[in-house]
Parts: structure tokens; sequence; C-alpha cells
């Protein structure tokens, strides 16, 4: 953490050259692809080729990357990049290296020149900065850059579109002072750079903004098809399942949303620094979080340094009271799986940021100013003595939570079915959960003591191993214990004629807050639930009824290609997920364990 934070106060008194290349929203308002960013994007495909984590599969633009800079593989800066990124133990740690790389790239003028005007005490980013440079020149970098604008137009238009939809000067100006202010957003193409708040002073003018791309794909719905093609697990380096819509205007909710997170950071970070010993009189908010996802807490970079947890609920409470004017169902989404990744106190952060700002305009001050009065009135509402209860009220079940209990318990069970009346059904279904198993030892590679997955045919799952974390692979028809369980489930598959129907089941107890997304790009989301889905696949989470310590993971679908579609269980923030092809279904419930 204090490196971090030694890292946002520098950058708050630093210099820099405005980028030539950016496309004004407004007087105020700048946002274009980073030809810094970029640069750096160029040469780390170089070093790790079209198939690493980190590259975004840009089709055309690649083969004119390899045409235009093949010649230069050799480069002494790709040998540099591609060491210094090897040495990274985890794909986290390669995440954070390559974040800070490009944070400091974006605090030096544009190619070729790239004159630092920031002062790092590194001689290994001097030496990098040199051979970058060198490199630069030789290949004439922004000739390619600037007549490779036409590829970066469909990004571009989606973050303009965004950004008009909520002006950052005009909405942040009834805030904060912005008398000598501009909002700059500087983004990469080809390589999925950590997401990140921008904050230099330039020329004497404070700049707010962000850098990087949308973050991780467990932070936010990647589901439509623009942020299916540019999110990449940089946790972990899994594929992701294709459950995506045609929708513009999520796509576009999606990055407004990384924006006013960052703009959030921008707003509360210096005061949050500046009072920095007061922030742990918070740290156990992250406390609660990691008792009970302590797996979470090892692989995600935002619970490695203390009290950022404190930090991020701040960023996450602006982005939420921001756009809530925007679209109040896509925030009460996102509201559920800021819950769901831990933060349980996001509706009292909500609710402050809403008493706050009213406060700030009746007089006149700016709302950095009452950053101490809201982390107390967040240490009156949720405190520590009542913070194990309201996580336990408010903290959904989810795939993500499930998996965790499995690190803890250091066990995990995948149930393929043996019932499938045809032969075919019930092979395919065990190699969907051998492959579902694979995922899972690389999903748990980070844990240092280790997970067993093992793989189990339904018929011969003791009841013992009933009570463990389960996977159960398929429907009734083909899993013999998803046919004993469906009833505690909060959804069945019932058939009706030749047709499996995914139906809400009558038994279930818990309230369930539920989310359509649609290709209707004018309500890409709506709060409710259908009421049975044709032709579906879904993944859902319970906590195990025979033994409410561990969890059940459920994946299944119509037939046996519609199970294998949720074959990557590890990223869903929400409690189930159903998918028809033309919609998707986002459901959440909290089950509290009894004895709390």
């Amino acid at each position: 953490m204090k490196r971090l934070a030694a890292l946002i106060i520098m950058l708050l008194f630093l210099s820099s050259a405005v980028p030539v290349s950016a496309y004004n929203v407004s007087s105020k308002v700048s946002v274009t692809i980073s030809p810094n960013s970029e640069l750096l994007s160029v040469v780390y495909y170089l070093a790790f080729g079209r198939n690493d984590t980190f590259v975004i599969d840009r089709e055309d633009y690649l083969s004119d990357v390899d045409s235009y800079f093949g010649p230069y593989r050799n480069h002494p800066v790709v040998k540099m990049l591609r060491e210094h990124l090897e040495n990274a133990t985890t794909i986290p740690d390669r995440d954070m290296r390559l974040y800070y790389l490009e944070a400091y790239l974006l605090m030096c003028t544009e190619p070729p020149e790239l004159e630092p005007l920031v002062l790092v005490n590194d001689e290994w980013f001097f030496r990098f900065l040199s051979a970058l440079r060198d490199f630069a020149e030789k290949t004439d970098f922004m000739e390619f850059y600037k007549t490779s604008q036409r590829y970066y137009q469909e990004d571009l238009n989606t973050y303009i579109t965004a950004l008009e939809l909520l002006p950052p000067d005009e909405f942040m100006g009834q805030y904060v002072s912005i008398s000598n202010v501009r909002f700059e957003f500087l983004h990469p193409y080809l390589v999925a750079v950590h997401g990140h708040s921008f904050n230099p002073i330039i020329n004497g003018t404070q700049i707010y903004g962000a850098g990087g791309m949308i973050p991780l794909v467990r932070r936010d719905p990647q589901r439509t098809e623009w942020t299916y093609k540019t999110a990449r697990d940089t946790m972990f380096g899994l594929p992701l399942n294709r459950d995506y819509i045609k929708n513009k205007r999520l796509g576009e909710l999606i990055y407004l949303g990384f924006v006013y997170h960052e703009l959030g950071h921008d707003i509360t970070t210096e005061e949050l620094n500046w009072n920095y010993g007061l922030t742990y009189d918070l740290r156990y908010l992250e406390d609660t979080i990691e008792g009970d996802m302590p797996y979470l807490a090892t692989y995600d970079i935002h619970f490695w340094w203390d009290t950022m947890m404190v930090y991020e609920g701040f960023a996450d409470g602006w982005m939420d009271f921001s756009l809530k004017s925007v679209d109040p169902a896509y925030v009460e989404l996102a509201m559920w799986m800021q819950r769901a990744w831990g933060e349980f106190w996001i509706e009292d952060m909500v609710e402050i940021y809403e008493k706050y700002t009213l406060i700030s305009v009746q007089e006149g001050r700016s709302l950095g100013d009452y950053i101490v009065d809201m982390m107390n009135e967040l240490e009156d509402r949720v405190s520590p003595e009542k913070a194990g209860e309201l996580y336990q009220k408010r903290v959904p079940v989810t795939p993500l939570r499930a998996l965790d209990r499995g690190a803890v318990a250091g066990k995990v069970i995948v149930v393929y079915g043996t019932q499938n009346p045809d032969p075919n059904g019930t092979e395919y279904d065990r190699e969907t959960a051998e492959i579902v198993a694979n995922y899972l030892e690389t999903f748990y590679s980070q844990w240092p003591d280790g997970v067993e997955v093992i793989i189990k045919a339904d018929v011969n799952v003791t009841d013992e191993e009933l009570r463990e974390n389960l996977i159960l692979i398929g429907g009734p028809l083909a899993n013999k214990i998803v046919a004993e369980l469906q009833d505690d489930f909060p959804l069945r598959f019932v058939k009706y004629g030749d047709e499996w129907v995914l139906e809400r089941s009558e038994h279930w107890d818990w309230e369930i807050a539920s989310f359509i997304l649609q290709e209707n790009d004018a309500y890409p989301v709506l709060e409710g639930w259908n009421a049975n889905y044709f032709n579906a696949s879904v993944i859902m989470a319970i906590r195990n009824p025979l033994n409410p310590e561990n969890y059940i993971v459920w994946i299944a679908g119509a037939d046996r290609y519609g199970t294998r579609l949720y074959k990557n269980p590890t990223y869903y923030l929400s409690s189930y997920e159903i998918f028809n092809g033309k919609e998707i279904e986002m459901g959440f419930y909290v089950q509290p364990l009894a004895s709390s």
C-alpha cells in the first residue's frame, strides 16, 4: 500500500504534455487511444505473442502489427520487457507490473521523445525508457499509430458516447471545483492494461481521468459482445464463457461505470491519503471479507495493501451515486455485484454520498472537504460490532464465494451424471466435468495450501461426500444428485412435451433480486425475472442443504451442449445466471448461516 500511495501522491504534482491525438468530447473532456499505451502494447505483443493472456484478439490490426513491427522482434526493448514480466511469479503480479509501466509512461510526452516528467527512483525503468525511445524512433511508431486510427474508432465511439451520457465536467462540477480542471481518458487498444486513475497536474491544470482499460472480469458484468472481446482474465488467464448479448448501450454503461469509479479515486484519494491513519479505523471492513473469502484476498490485487478496500468503497460508491441519474436499474445490478465481491457496506456508502453531495452544494464547498466526516459516518453505520452480521445478511451466495469455500475446505468434488438414456450424453458430460476440473485446478493454483479437485460419477458419490463442496454437472435427467436435490434449488428444469424448460422453483424460500440483460439498447437492464426459459443454460450457487457451511454450484443446460456453456465457473458474481442466446437473467439471494 505504501508504494501505491506514494505513486498516487506523486502523480498529483506532475507535468506532462497533452496528447495531440485526443478526441475532444467537450472543451474540458477528451479521450484517446494513447500512443504511449499503445507503444507499450506493441512491444508487449512482440514479446509474448497473440495467445498471451493480456493480448486482445484485434484480428486485422494484429496482422498490421506483425507486418510493420515484425523485423524488430529482437529489439533490446522487447527482450527487456519479456524478462521483466517473466520474473512475475503469478498473472496478478504481471498485471501489476504492466499497470505500473503504463502509469509511468502516461507521465511522458508522446513518442518518440518520451520525455519523462515523473521522478522515479528506478534504474531499470529509465533503461527501459531509453530502449523504448530507440524502438519508437527506429520503427517510426507514430506513423503506424496515425495510420491505424480506423481500428481504434470502434472503441473510441463507445468511449465518446458513454462520456456524453454523463459528461464529467457537467456532473463533477456540481460537487468539486473544476475551474482549473480537465478530464482526460487515455486507453490502450491491443493489450489489457489494468484500469487506473490518472490525475497529474499539467502546466498548472489539474487532470482527472483514467488510464488502462475496463478492469477485471470479476468486477463488472462483462456480458456484451464488445466487452467479451476486450475483457481478459488477468488473474488466472482462463478463457471466458460465451455468454454475451449484443447491446451497445450496456457496453457504454460498463465503460461509464469504470470512468466514474476512477473519478471517484481522483476526488477522494488525496484526502484519504492525508488521513491515511483514519482509514485503519475501517480496516475491519476488509478483514470481514477476508474472513469469509480468504482466497479472493490472495489473488485479487485490491486486497494486497492494508485498507485498499476502503479506497475501493469510496470509488464504487461514487460510481453508483453518479450513474443513478443515467440508469438506476444498471446501478442496482452493479451494487449487487459489489456486495458479492464483498463490499457489504456499499449501500451505506451511496447513501453517505447522497447526504454529503447535498451538503457540499448547500455550503458551497468541495466534496473532498467532507471525506473525514464520511469515514466517521461509515464507521457509525457499519460498526465493528455489526460488521459480521451485516456481511451475512447482505452478501449473496455466488459461485465465486462457493469456490472460495472450496479453497478453505481443501477439496471440491465435480459430479457428472450417468442417468442420461443416451450413452453419448453421459460421456459428453464426463468430458465437461474434466474441463471444469481442469479450469478449477488452474483457478486454485495460487492457494498456498492446495485444493484437491475430484471428478466422480453421480452413482459413486457417498453420503459423506454429499456434504462437501460440490460442482454438479447436468440437469435432472442426466444427474441423479440434481434430480434428488432440485427441490432445494431456486431454479429447476421441468419437461413440457419434448422441451426442457428452466423455471423458478415454488419451494424456494429466499427472496431473489433479478435483472435481465437484453438486446434492447433503450433498456439494456430490466429489474425483474422471466417466468421460464426454453433452450437455456444456467450456473447457480446455493449453500449445501446437507451442510450449509459448504456450497453447491450447479451447471446445466437444456441439453448437453448447453451444459458446457458454463465450463469456466470461476468469475460469477451473481447467485445464478441464465442464458438463452438473446438475454441473460442474473439473480441474487442471500442465505445467511443459521448461527449468524
